[in-house]
């Protein structure tokens, strides 16, 4: 199983130092959210134009796949859209440059009083013009399993929308166990053909029904059960750590977690 760890978990590492600590720890792949402080993908200093190339021989020098980016792009609110739609084309601009496989975006929010369909086709819409500026980059776009698009129908019905080959799925396992919980192969089998990339994390359950984040394999994700079942089923791309650092600045270090996460999963397998 191919690994990496999105860099949301050492939002203070300069580039040098994310590529080193990667090859260190045994990852395979970097993905990409933020740097040194700055998540606008055109506005990371060393993806700047004239220094992406030295970027991309950096991180080949060092072994490890630039897999993807993880840009902020979400399509639910209709007066946020064309922020969304820049910020994606930039990050597919800056991922094509840098030879990523892809961008990620979102839904992300539906709420009570929105109308569900509209949302849907709302979100598949500035989907599917990504997915149009990216073609022929070798650029995907995903959705992330994220917010209120954790549910099946919901992102089946953007899918069915966009009808794109470079559209697919980053299934954020957290996500779908706040709503499937135990019963993930019923999510599992619905997205399956359209998994492209997975971000593990882990959580507690609470009894309030509340998700408290915690160290790999210490909380309630059954993650060796879904990784076994991928691995069973011949998923060939990523397994990301997404340690959320930056939005939970408690958590443990990275230089933790980061060699923890290798271990536990090559252990588990």
């Amino acid at each position: 199983m191919k690994l990496s760890f999105s860099t949301l978990g050492c939002p203070e590492w300069r580039y040098e130092r994310v590529l080193e600590e990667a090859a260190k720890d045994g990852y395979a792949g970097v993905e990409i959210r933020g740097v040194a402080g700055e998540m606008r993908a055109d506005k990371i200093p060393c993806f700047a134009v004239g220094r992406q190339q030295e970027a991309r021989h950096m991180a080949e020098a060092a072994g490890v796949k630039l897999v993807g980016f993880g840009s902020s792009a979400s399509f639910h609110d209709p007066n946020n859209l064309e922020k969304a739609l820049e910020d994606g084309c930039a990050a597919i601009d800056v991922a094509h440059a840098l030879g990523m496989g892809f961008v990620r975006v979102f839904g992300d929010r539906i709420g009570p009083d929105d109308n569900e369909d509209e949302v849907i086709g709302r979100v598949a819409e500035g989907v599917r013009t990504l997915c149009r500026y990216a073609a022929g980059t070798g650029v995907a776009v995903l959705q992330e399993v994220h917010g209120q698009f954790n549910l099946a129908r919901r992102i089946l019905g953007v899918a069915d929308r966009v009808q794109m080959e470079n559209f697919g799925l980053l299934w954020d396992v957290a996500h779908s166990d706040k709503t499937y919980g135990d019963n993930w192969p019923e999510f599992y089998a619905a997205i399956r053909p359209l998994i492209r990339h997975v971000h593990f994390k882990d959580h507690r359950r609470g009894a309030d029904g509340g998700f408290t984040l915690c160290e790999t394999g210490r909380g309630d994700i059954p993650l060796l059960p879904i990784l076994r079942t991928l691995e069973k089923d011949g998923y060939a791309g990523y397994v990301s750590l997404e340690w959320e650092k930056v939005w939970h600045p408690g958590l443990r270090d990275a230089s933790e977690e980061f060699p923890h996460f290798v271990k536990y999963i090559r252990e588990g397998l």
